[in-house]
């Protein structure tokens, strides 16, 4: 049998961006949560030097992350559209992936969240340092160009489409909206 590279040019570099891109953001998950860790202990003991050291390593941490996604990214959108998108799709994978299923970016954004309400309250009762609310502040700018990079790069592949998740639940609330209407509960 011909390999993928003889029969679609350009296809094997695809495959290869796009594993080897999703399993260094995967790496970089993992680092995260174990940094988020440590920096909820550090504001816990109000050791706002390593808060402050440990805010900017995050900072770092999603700039790699937003480094490896385009790198993940960096072919055509035909490609996604004919064979990547597919192989994300069944018999392959079950109906409805995202990556926002991985439990480690769960994890991710779960102690992101609590790390804001945490700094909101060494904030509002006038504990958090200067230095590390802009250290936060800077981490908050990383967070969001990530982001807007990973919503450019949708858009690039799937123009004004919905990601595989969205589809799939539109489609089951459509199932459950017809079954309704036909009086099945």
């Amino acid at each position: 049998m011909p390999q993928a590279s003889a029969l679609f040019p350009g296809y094997a570099d695809a495959v290869r961006r796009w594993k080897i891109g999703h399993q260094v953001f995967h790496l970089h998950l993992i680092v995260m949560n174990s940094t988020l860790a440590d920096l909820h202990a550090a504001c816990r003991q109000a050791r706002w030097k390593d808060a402050d050291r440990l805010l900017h390593c995050l900072t770092h941490l999603y700039e790699a992350a937003t480094a490896s996604m385009k790198y993940a990214s960096d072919f055509p959108p035909h490609a996604y559209r004919e064979l990547i998108r597919p192989s994300m799709s069944e018999p392959f994978l079950s109906p409805g992936f995202s990556g926002t299923l991985n439990d480690d970016h769960g994890l991710m954004r779960a102690n992101l969240r609590e790390l804001r309400a945490r700094l909101r309250e060494h904030r509002d009762a006038g504990r958090l340092p200067q230095s590390t609310a802009a250290a936060a502040k800077t981490l908050w700018s990383a967070q969001a160009r990530n982001r807007r990079h990973h919503m450019l790069i949708c858009e690039r592949f799937v123009p004004g489409g919905e990601s595989q998740l969205r589809e799939f639940l539109n489609g089951q609330d459509a199932a459950e909206h017809s079954d309704r209407e036909k009086g099945h509960p």
